[in-house]
């Protein structure tokens, strides 16, 4: 027998951090495309942009997919979210103004998922499952 969820209301930092990270799907899908483009355009270093192409949409769809789950409450979307924002965020820093803004974009995603009222509406979508604890083990 399963505890059924509960549905509470999405709060504004969730609603905030859901379109954060649509924006931020859509910017690396976009910046994928761009790669792919240019690699058909160019003869020079096309492989290099053909991977950073598809990585880039690799990583576009993927944030894509977590940010549609976390409009559901699941763990593991903001679990993933948050690790494709410090991996990708924090390196962004150090790249000059226009990717140090993109980095600090993405890490402000990442902390909206992780603030209290986040935590609750977490809480209460996906509450933990208490592990039963087995007879003669501590």
């Amino acid at each position: 027998m399963s505890t059924p969820k509960v549905q509470t209301p999405m709060p504004g930092s969730m609603r905030l951090a859901f379109l954060a990270w649509l924006a931020a799907a859509a910017v690396l899908l976009l910046a994928g495309g761009s790669f792919l483009f240019t690699a058909q355009t160019q003869r020079q270093d096309s492989q290099g942009l053909l991977t950073l192409g598809v990585l880039g949409v690799a990583l576009g769809l993927l944030t894509a997919f977590c940010t549609v789950r976390l409009r559901h409450g699941k763990r593991s979307s903001r679990e993933t979210l948050t690790t494709l924002g410090l991996i990708a965020g924090v390196p962004l820093l150090f790249r000059g103004p226009t990717l140090m803004a993109l980095g600090a974009f993405l890490l402000v995603c990442a902390a909206l998922l992780w603030i209290p009222q986040s935590s609750r509406f977490f809480a209460a979508r996906e509450p933990k499952v208490r592990r039963r604890r087995l007879p003669g083990r501590r």
